[in-house]
């Protein structure tokens, strides 16, 4: 899930570089959610079976793969619908050049590419406990530092 909310965030931001009228910005959304809905679906599908099938199950097992087969449906889908979206190349020159004009923008952007992968891989609880971590040995060293001053 955490894949496709940072996918539909990218899309959404590179989007603005297009020309896209208001229809295709509800195809857009509308496949974005589709395929969240989908993700959601399959995870509530996965959590039931998981309670009610200790063991491994043939019948589970099937459950499992049509629910994720769901979600690969509606994510090839939405390739398709932004490969016809985002197919204008001027466009993409477009959002070139105001990289190249705006490097701030460039590095807010990479920024929130690095900080993705992070969201995506640790998941925002992960990120949570580190970052607490970190603050735990910076108040240390700054409680040793003023005591060692005092």
């Amino acid at each position: 899930m955490r894949i496709h909310v940072v996918a539909s965030l990218c899309v959404f931001i590179l989007s603005l570089f297009f020309n896209l009228n208001s229809e295709k910005y509800i195809l857009l959304f509308l496949t974005m959610t589709s395929v969240m809905i989908s993700e959601m679906i399959n995870s509530s599908i996965e959590c039931v079976v998981d309670i009610f099938a200790k063991d491994y199950n043939s019948i589970a097992k099937a459950a499992k793969d049509m629910a994720a087969g769901a979600v690969l449906i509606a994510a090839g889908f939405s390739v398709v619908v932004g490969v016809i979206l985002f197919s204008d190349i001027d466009s993409y020159v477009k959002m070139f050049n105001f990289f190249i004009s705006y490097p701030i923008a460039f590095l807010g952007f990479f920024c929130f590419m690095v900080i993705s992968y992070f969201y995506i891989f640790w998941g925002p609880t992960e990120i949570k406990n580190y970052l607490n971590k970190i603050l735990s040995i910076l108040k240390k060293i700054l409680k040793n530092k003023l005591n060692g001053e005092s």
